[in-house]
C-alpha cells in the first residue's frame, strides 16, 4: 500500500513560463491521488513547479501536505501551508551562515533533521 507520495521531480533551478508535459500531468496525478485517498505529499525541497523564491507562480495550486528543505529554506517557503516543514542537513559552515545571514535551526544533539514552524506571508503563525 502507498503510504506517502514523494515529489521531487524539478530542482530549484527549474524555470519557465507554464509547466509542459509530461510534468505537468504528473503533478496533477499526485494532486488526485492525495485527493482521493489522502494519501499525504510530501515535496523535497522546493515544491514541483515553484519558483524557488515567489512560490506558485503558475498558480498550479500544487501545495504538499510536508516539506522538507534542504539545507535551508528557500524564499518560497514562506508561501508553503501545509502541515509540517522540516530542514534537513547541517551543510552549511558558520563563517558561510555568518557572510550571508542564514539563519540555521538549532539542531538537537546530533540530529540532521528539525521540523521548523510554518509561517504564512502574513506573518501569523498557525494556531
Amino acid at each position: 500500500a502507498i503510504s506517502m507520495v514523494v515529489d521531487a521531480m524539478f530542482g530549484f533551478s527549474f524555470s519557465g513560463t507554464s509547466i509542459r508535459e509530461p510534468f505537468a500531468s504528473l503533478m496533477q496525478n499526485m494532486l488526485d491521488l492525495k485527493s482521493r485517498s489522502g494519501i499525504p505529499l510530501l515535496s523535497v525541497d522546493v515544491p514541483s513547479g515553484w519558483h524557488v523564491d515567489k512560490g506558485d507562480i503558475h498558480e498550479t495550486n500544487f501545495m504538499p501536505d510536508i516539506l522538507v528543505s534542504l539545507t535551508a529554506p528557500k524564499l518560497c517557503s514562506q508561501f508553503f501551508n501545509g502541515t509540517r516543514h522540516y530542514v534537513g542537513g547541517r551543510f552549511v559552515p558558520p563563517f558561510i551562515s555568518e557572510k550571508y545571514g542564514i539563519q540555521m535551526p538549532p539542531y538537537p544533539g546530533t540530529s540532521q533533521v528539525m521540523q521548523v514552524d510554518i509561517v504564512p506571508p502574513n506573518g501569523q503563525t498557525k494556531e
